[in-house]
């Protein structure tokens, strides 16, 4: 009984190896057309992070921290900014332990959602003697929406190419049968902003040197890269 079970697997083995190179074969002799599928979807920061700097130092230590942050407070409220969503504290230090006195500093991260947004942030603080703030990153928080619309907009694009190459000669396509996704993965939904900032750092050059912040992003640029294969029908 053992011997006849093996024997039984064995042809089952045999069977279904002859029946994937049949089917190998078969899909070798079908004629096919390959075609390349590209996508591009253009899409705005939706994110835009501003580096605030609250520093005595800049006033020779005439305005202390404390009215600065309550300015601060105010003219984000006005601009109908939740702080406590959107803004958070990322560093403080003081130099009392460097130089005999106790000028303090304060760094925040501020969120806001467009460019539009962050230069009234810009223009608001300006207003009440905060200018040392910058730009340091944009992002779009639905990239991963995107990239998949991308990916499906590329194979249809594929399909279209295939569809209209058969077409020219007098055939149809069949069922794809191949699908390479040749995109490269990369951070294209991070941009790190270098410089752009609305501080000038010397009094004696301030007029000259200080320039309106340009806070209009380009777009975030999505692309997708693919290869398919078609069946070729007669019509």
């Amino acid at each position: 009984m053992k011997r006849y079970f093996i024997v039984l697997v064995a042809l089952f083995l045999a069977m279904s190896l002859s029946l994937g190179t049949a089917q190998a074969q078969l899909v070798d002799k079908t004629p096919y057309v390959s075609v390349n599928g590209y996508s591009e979807i253009k899409v705005s920061p939706d994110e835009i992070f501003l580096s605030i700097t609250l520093d005595e130092s800049d006033t020779k230590g005439k305005v202390s921290l404390e009215e600065q942050r309550k300015s601060m407070f105010q003219a984000l409220k006005r601009l109908k900014i939740d702080v406590e969503k959107q803004l958070k504290v990322v560093d403080m230090s003081s130099d009392y332990f460097r130089r005999k006195s106790s000028l303090a500093t304060t760094k925040y991260e501020l969120k806001v959602g467009s460019a539009a947004e962050a230069r009234d942030v810009f223009e608001a603080l300006d207003a009440v003697k905060i200018s040392n703030v910058n730009v340091v990153r944009a992002q779009c928080s639905k990239m991963e929406e995107y990239r998949a619309e991308a990916r499906k907009s590329a194979i249809r694009d594929a399909k279209a190419k295939a569809t209209e190459l058969a077409e020219a000669i007098g055939q149809s396509i069949g069922p794809c049968f191949e699908i390479n996704d040749y995109t490269t993965p990369r951070n294209d939904g991070v941009f790190y902003i270098r410089g752009l900032a609305a501080k000038a750092t010397n009094d004696a050059i301030a007029e000259e040197a200080y320039v309106e912040p340009d806070v209009e992003f380009k777009q975030i640029t999505i692309t997708y890269n693919v290869s398919a294969k078609f069946e070729l029908h007669w019509k």
